[in-house]
């Protein structure tokens, strides 16, 4: 199904109920405590992560973290690598390109010595990528990443004004590549720039693709077959009331796990005055909100606004991580060099649990974040000297979670 996000529903311009449901982020808020899972060496062997800096800059190349049932997924765009790991940090899957990584010394058809991985190999699979980009995974194993087509084999799109030159390639549990999807599904024409991929939890895979005017979402089955296609156009996003002037920024945009939507986050800001004289010297974010767009209609089917989150005369701004079963909305927002704020809500804009979490910022070059459909944020840290996989048990703190307090 194809659909263009229709207009906002005048509920949506009215929302009284919100600030009620909201509240503030005031008070103390307690630490939810990181567990570390295993370190990861920087460099170029078949275990190793490459985030080295060249000219002391980090190269301008995505690596993402992903997990499933214990097992952490590494994509490494920079060495075009996708490694799977044991939670004790042991290698058991890589697929990488020959031409950029040396020879794998410690893969290969052998079972893994341990009673919980019975059946399980280390397998090493050869895979020419051209630039690996963002990966996923789904409850079959099947490895699930984007990469970027050579110049002779994209497309430039007039109507768009972009390349279409993005792919994602499928995987399966011996990391063996089945297929890629494009637009229409297996074999389809590419996409433009990717945003993000995920899967629900029927294992339909969902990806966001970007151009200067809109975001893209396409769903597809687990067989690859196309299910539904929404454009949101940024001239469309709605506004805060009838009359108002604030500008309006898209965030964020990420699927829904259990239920057919897609959600956004849109910033607003409005122009600061000063008292006295009353002229305008800048802009202030004014307000964010979460809205969700229902993929069988296309259309805006409701919203709920972030916290006032100021502390003193600050005003935090939280980035939008994912949505698990259930449809919790995960948020962080940095506080200071040593905190991270994690901000939990359900989709009647109540929020569910407030914590911060430590993440030192000594040395730190790469951040990248996961939420799993059950809960669990999970966190690549590269450093100059090492990289930490680490998580925190917040699906926990999710009612029926064993510390909901």
């Amino acid at each position: 199904m194809n659909w263009t996000a229709g207009p906002v529903p005048a509920f949506l311009l009215i929302g009284l109920w919100i600030g009620v449901l909201t509240g503030c982020d005031y008070g103390p808020v307690n630490i939810l405590e990181r567990e570390p899972l295993f370190q990861l060496q920087i460099g170029r062997m078949e275990n190793q992560l490459d985030i080295i800096t060249r000219n002391g800059v980090l190269p301008n190349m995505r690596t993402s973290v992903a997990m499933l049932d214990g097992f952490v997924y590494v994509g490494n765009g920079p060495a075009n690598k996708v490694m799977e790991f044991t939670s004790y940090g042991d290698l058991i899957r890589l697929i990488y390109d020959p031409l950029q990584n040396p020879q794998p010394v410690s893969l290969g058809n052998r079972p893994v010595g341990d009673g919980n991985d019975t059946g399980r190999t280390r397998i090493a699979t050869e895979y020419g990528f051209s630039q690996l980009g963002v990966i996923t995974v789904d409850s079959r194993r099947y490895i699930f990443a984007e990469d970027r087509l050579p110049a002779e084999r994209s497309v430039f799109d007039e109507n768009l004004g972009v390349q279409l030159n993005r792919i994602v390639v499928r995987f399966d549990n011996t990391g063996t590549p089945l297929d890629y999807i494009g637009q229409e599904g297996i074999g389809g024409t590419p996409f433009p720039f990717i945003e993000s991929i995920a899967v629900t939890v029927r294992d339909e895979l969902a990806v966001i693709a970007k151009t200067m005017n809109a975001r893209f979402v396409y769903l597809f089955s687990p067989d690859g077959d196309l299910m539904y296609t929404v454009r949101i156009g940024l001239d469309r996003i709605p506004v805060l009331d009838e009359d108002s002037t604030a500008i309006a920024v898209l965030d964020e945009v990420v699927s829904g796990v259990d239920q057919y939507r897609v959600y956004l986050k849109v910033s607003y800001y409005r122009a600061s005055r000063d008292e006295e004289t009353g002229k305008e010297y800048g802009i202030h974010l004014a307000e964010s909100r979460i809205y969700w767009i229902d993929l069988n209609t296309g259309r805006y089917d409701g919203y709920f606004e972030l916290p006032d989150t100021a502390e003193g005369e600050s005003r935090f701004q939280y980035e939008l991580l994912g949505v698990t079963a259930g449809e919790y909305v995960y948020l962080v927002s940095r506080i200071d060099g040593g905190r991270t704020r994690l901000l939990i809500m359900n989709d009647e804009g109540r929020v569910v649990r407030r914590r911060n979490i430590a993440i030192s910022e000594s040395d730190l070059i790469l951040r990248s974040f996961n939420v799993n459909s059950s809960g669990v944020l999970t966190g690549l840290l590269g450093y100059t000297e090492h990289a930490e996989i680490v998580w925190w048990r917040a699906d926990r703190l999710l009612p029926g979670g064993t510390n909901g307090s």
